[in-house]
């Protein structure tokens, strides 16, 4: 479900005292503990609502580990005298279903569904600014005395010679394949903070 699908019970437009920017995990905490305590708050989100840890990063890749670690255990059973065991992938498109049936549910009952709960968040889907006077979200200013900026990362492809001529993966794209590789290169690179500040562009 995309970030515009949900909505929270009261879209005021009254000023808030506080808006978030950035509707993961953090930006959700944020938002509801602002609420919690009696602020309104403009919740800003955009793209897939949830963030990072319940669509590509915590729930599917442990999903799949778990997956992995019982085929494994399986075959594994023989190292102990007196057992034996059998494992075998039987369909891998099944596991990416399972997968992806838990990230929408998950993402249903732990995101989408929390915001009718509170009628002081509301909640707006657009790309967010920072301004001098606040916040604008696609060209509307949103005033507020204090922000929260909670909008994760995203993957980055690292400098290494060729790699664009090849069919690589991020943390993102690897959850996603339909077909189970054969074989496949992991390679981590290290980035010092001097280093990562000098490739990132200048703010526009």
């Amino acid at each position: 479900m995309a970030a515009h699908d949900c909505c929270s019970a009261d879209q005021t437009t009254e000023t808030p005292d506080l808006v978030v920017v950035g509707a993961g995990s953090a930006g959700f905490s944020a938002a509801i503990a602002a609420a919690e305590l009696g602020a309104r708050v403009s919740f800003v989100g955009h793209g897939t609502i949830g963030g990072t840890c319940v669509n590509i990063g915590c729930v599917p890749s442990k999903t799949m580990i778990r997956a992995a670690e019982a085929l494994h255990g399986a075959r594994a059973a023989a190292r102990f005298a007196g057992i034996a065991g059998e494992a075998r992938l039987q369909d891998w498109s099944a596991v990416v279903r399972q997968k992806d049936e838990l990230v929408s549910a998950l993402r249903q009952a732990k995101y989408v569904d929390l915001l009718p709960s509170y009628n002081t968040i509301a909640y707006r889907e657009g790309r967010a600014r920072l301004t001098g006077d606040g916040v604008a979200v696609d060209g509307d200013l949103v005033k507020a005395g204090k922000v929260i900026v909670a909008t994760g990362a995203s993957p980055a492809l690292p400098r290494i010679a060729g790699i664009e001529t090849v069919p690589y993966l991020t943390s993102t794209t690897a959850l996603e394949l339909e077909r189970l590789p054969k074989s496949l290169l992991v390679t981590a690179v290290a980035i010092s903070a001097a280093s990562s500040a000098r490739c990132l562009p200048a703010p526009a």
